[in-house]
């Protein structure tokens, strides 16, 4: 029976997109199935493709979360902080301090221009923040250490002066950025809230780092191996659909000359 490259009419009952090459030329079907055997190469290819940039942004996420923590690597006060003893509220946390964050600069905005007024505490002009706001920083103070907040605690009252507006301010800045740094190791580099211990631990930012960038190395690594395999797939797809080509050409060509004669 005729077999052109392997496909058999006269043996199978093969259809491909609802044709049975059973009633096909014997090139027409070898034509159709080289052009499959390509598509499912592009298929693999465009997976590998996928891959391979899910694995480089994930690379590019590790080595972000590292360099959040290399920003306090010299650091040594960031050891003073006693962080939430979880992922979930850690974020909490840093949903509390940007509320904060946009309560004080709303005040600082108000002050300046002139919608929010000062009153006297003794000699001082003063402001009280929000019950909320305050009550839930003053928790907040309370357990990751008054220490860190000088500005925001200071007579450990609802009372502050501009200054102190301004200072506090800055502390919930600083104390977000390490949450961030923290919340950054552990959610990307799939790092758990005992690698800190309740800190960052400034002793032990280096083996943390080392974590970060390995897992970011053997992402890179990995894209190396699908691309070679990507390679290989691409050069299968472009020979299949060659192939088909060539039999569609030989058959027209066969066909030509049939007619002609």
């Amino acid at each position: 029976m005729t077999q052109i490259n392997g496909v058999s009419q006269a043996n199978t009952n093969l259809k491909i997109d609802g044709v049975n090459i059973k009633e096909m030329s014997p090139f027409a079907a070898a034509a159709l199935v080289q052009l499959e055997i390509a598509k499912t190469n592009k298929d693999s290819a465009t997976r590998y493709i996928g891959d391979m940039k899910a694995a480089n942004d994930r690379a590019k996420q590790l080595l972000a979360a590292a360099d959040k923590l290399k920003q306090f690597k010299d650091d040594k006060s960031i050891a003073d902080y006693k962080l939430p003893g979880n992922l979930e509220a850690m974020k909490k946390e840093i949903e509390t301090i940007t509320k904060a964050e946009n309560t004080y600069k709303q005040m600082m905005s108000d002050i300046k221009d002139g919608k929010l007024k000062p009153y006297k505490h003794g000699n001082d002009d003063c402001y009280n923040l929000p019950n909320d706001v305050y009550k839930d920083l003053k928790a907040m103070t309370d357990r990751v250490g008054k220490k860190n907040f000088p500005d925001m605690t200071r007579g450990d009252d609802n009372i502050h002066m501009e200054y102190e507006l301004k200072g506090g301010l800055n502390e919930l800045a600083k104390y977000k950025a390490v949450l961030t740094a923290a919340v950054a190791a552990m959610e990307t580099g799939g790092l758990s809230s005992t690698d800190f211990n309740g800190k960052i631990d400034t002793t032990r930012i280096d083996s943390l780092l080392s974590s970060l960038q390995h897992q970011a190395e053997n992402c890179n690594s990995d894209n190396q191996t699908q691309m070679v395999k990507l390679q290989d797939k691409m050069g299968q797809y472009n020979a299949f659909v060659s192939g088909s080509s060539d039999m569609i050409k030989t058959g027209a060509q066969l066909q030509q000359s049939i007619l002609r004669n």
